[in-house]
């Protein structure tokens, strides 16, 4: 089936945290206990065989989705009630492209996307947040650097500069947009957009093809080590409230056929990201040893990480706040009914 993405880049799906050949295995852990209460009611019998949930995953920013592959002991209706097959994509219009064509039950996606898909008609729930770009000073949002030497301190020094951007309609050129804005610029003449790789973006702004670049973690935090750039504006600069970056969804079709299935892994979700939040540097050494991650360690261990929610829980007033942004901007073509594409009833 052809995707209704095919062609779009979508932002944050090439961090050079590469996750390392695990996908099309089972994971197969030991004792499990029963799925627990909350959520939709559901058939309180654990299957006599656990489902098989098709996972599909990035290579940036999921870590709580990681350790739950990674490390299945702190994921305790694995094995019980589910099994995961799990396969990794390059980017998130591959993901989606398989989840079209049958071929995933669930997985990892950026917020951005879904609503790009809700608005071709792509049947999908959203159903937890991984992560927020959130305006809390503790936690990391997406970041936007020039060098030192440029002048640039702020939005109100981008006219007639030019942005790197991981590509056209993501996040990254809506959040730079958005920050022209609010510092009175016109984003449709006074400043220029190039699309520029993640991991290309550092030396793209140090050989000045660049005046900015877009840096999520772990690449801020090596060009910051490297020195020489400052801070020009992040994600939130224009956008002054939290928004969810990358979501779980699942397949409504999966959802509706196995409801107790699906309680069982958000539930389990949920006790990953609380381990993750309670023992981040254990958990992140984790996924090194996993060789989920390929980052140098000095610089994954010790870095500013996003926001990320302990209940799972999607912000829906940033989601409402994004969506009206996307459509007034035209980059969505009619309004999506968020009750149809949330469904947070089945976390804990």
């Amino acid at each position: 089936m052809r995707s209704a993405l095919r062609g779009l880049t979508i932002a944050l799906p090439t961090l050079a945290l590469i996750v390392s050949a695990c996908g099309g295995g089972t994971v197969s852990p030991g004792p499990a206990t029963a799925a627990p209460a909350g959520g939709p009611t559901a058939a309180a019998t654990v299957p006599a065989t656990p489902v098989e949930i098709r996972f599909g995953h990035g290579t940036a920013a999921e870590e709580q989705a990681w350790l739950m592959i990674a490390k299945p002991d702190v994921t305790p209706n694995q094995g019980k009630w589910y099994t995961l097959k799990v396969t990794q994509f390059r980017a998130s219009d591959e993901r989606l492209s398989a989840f079209e064509a049958g071929q995933l039950d669930a997985g990892t996606m950026p917020v951005a996307t879904a609503l790009f898909a809700a608005d071709k008609g792509v049947p999908m729930k959203l159903m937890a947040s991984i992560i927020r770009e959130s305006v809390s000073p503790s936690s990391f949002k997406t970041t936007f650097l020039a060098l030192d030497t440029s002048g640039i301190k702020s939005a109100k020094d981008l006219k007639d500069k030019t942005i790197g951007v991981v590509g056209f309609k993501t996040a990254t050129e809506s959040w730079s947009r958005a920050a022209a804005a609010s510092a009175g610029l016109d984003p449709a003449k006074d400043i220029k957009l190039v699309v520029v790789g993640f991991p290309a973006m550092g030396e793209a702004l140090r050989t000045k093809r660049i005046d900015v670049g877009a840096f999520p973690q772990p690449f801020y935090a090596i060009e910051k080590a490297r020195g020489g750039v400052a801070d020009a504006y992040t994600s939130r600069t224009g956008a002054p409230y939290d928004e969810d970056n990358l979501s779980l969804m699942f397949n409504p079709d999966f959802v509706a056929k196995h409801p107790g299935v699906v309680r069982a892994f958000l539930s389990d979700f949920v006790a990953a990201t609380k381990y993750y939040l309670a023992n981040e540097k254990t958990a992140r050494q984790t996924l090194i040893d996993k060789k989920f991650v390929a980052t140098a360690p000095d610089v994954y261990l010790n870095m500013l990480d996003y926001s990320r929610p302990a209940d799972g829980k999607l912000s829906l007033d940033g989601l409402k706040k994004h969506h009206d942004e996307l459509l007034k901007a035209g980059w969505i073509a009619k309004a999506v009914d968020l009750t149809k594409l949330v469904d947070q009833s089945f976390l804990p």
